[in-house]
């Protein structure tokens, strides 16, 4: 195990460099991307949501930074038993490490990016309270929902090839399926229900209740997210118990 723990963390470092996140400007440089998006949407709906959500700009930043963790490290999970076809090819360890140090890597960044999310909250106005402590619980099902999907994704892909390009397709109907720049309640009675059933909604929304309403993470959508999380979790760990010396031949 401790020779795993070892091989996952090394995976784990290389990737978070790979991903230009081992200088201060290339951490800079990743945060670009959601920046422009977070302007383009707030520019795009403070008329139309601010009215209704008086701390609109704090929403959408929690909401938008939650959703770009969980589609990149989805994305990036997809592919990576392909980016290390080289080391599964020719070493032997469980090749569910692959997947797992993908998400890793990019939860790493996703740590910072938190760090600076809560000083800007506080900067916006936020007063934090003993809520805000349930946050590591929420990051945890963020993480455990983000590995699970990759996981199961990774071993779909060795015989789909085109899940790729499906997946990325899913990700941008997604993430209109998401609240990230508006509220359920302005929704209809059904697409209230589907928003319900998006796990990422739920763990989205349940940190937004921790952050500004002072409510403890719960409720039937937050536990069924971290339901489901396990679950994948348990699926693809089983699957790559299953496949697992079948994975060098698919690539």
């Amino acid at each position: 195990m401790s020779r795993h723990w070892s091989l996952f963390w090394a995976l784990t470092r290389t990737e978070f460099r790979l991903r230009d996140q081992g200088t201060v400007l290339g951490f800079l440089w990743t945060l670009l991307s959601p920046v422009f998006h977070f302007l383009i949407l707030y520019s795009l709906f403070t008329r139309w949501m601010g009215p209704l959500l008086a701390n609109y700009p704090s929403y959408l930043l929690v909401g938008l930074i939650q959703w770009n963790f969980f589609a990149t490290a989805t994305a990036g999970g997809l592919t990576s038993l392909r980016r290390k076809a080289a080391l599964v090819s020719n070493f032997s360890f469980p090749r569910i490490i692959v997947a797992l140090s993908s998400v890793a890597a990019i939860f790493l960044s996703h740590l910072l990016e938190w760090a600076l999310v809560l000083a800007a909250l506080i900067f916006m106005g936020e007063t934090p309270s003993l809520s805000w402590l349930s946050l590591p619980v929420l990051l945890a099902a963020e993480l455990t929902l983000a590995a699970g999907v990759s996981c199961v994704l990774s071993l779909m892909f060795l015989p789909l090839r085109d899940l790729e390009r499906v997946w990325s397709i899913f990700l941008y109907g997604a993430f209109f399926a998401t609240p990230v720049f508006y509220s359920p309640e302005i929704l209809s009675p059904g697409g209230r229900l589907l928003v319900a059933a998006n796990p990422v909604a739920s763990i989205i929304e349940s940190t937004r209740g921790a952050l500004f309403t002072g409510l403890a993470p719960g409720g039937a959508p937050f536990w069924g997210a971290v339901t489901l999380a396990l679950v994948l979790g348990a699926a693809a760990t089983a699957g790559f118990r299953r496949w697992d010396g079948e994975v060098a031949e698919r690539l």
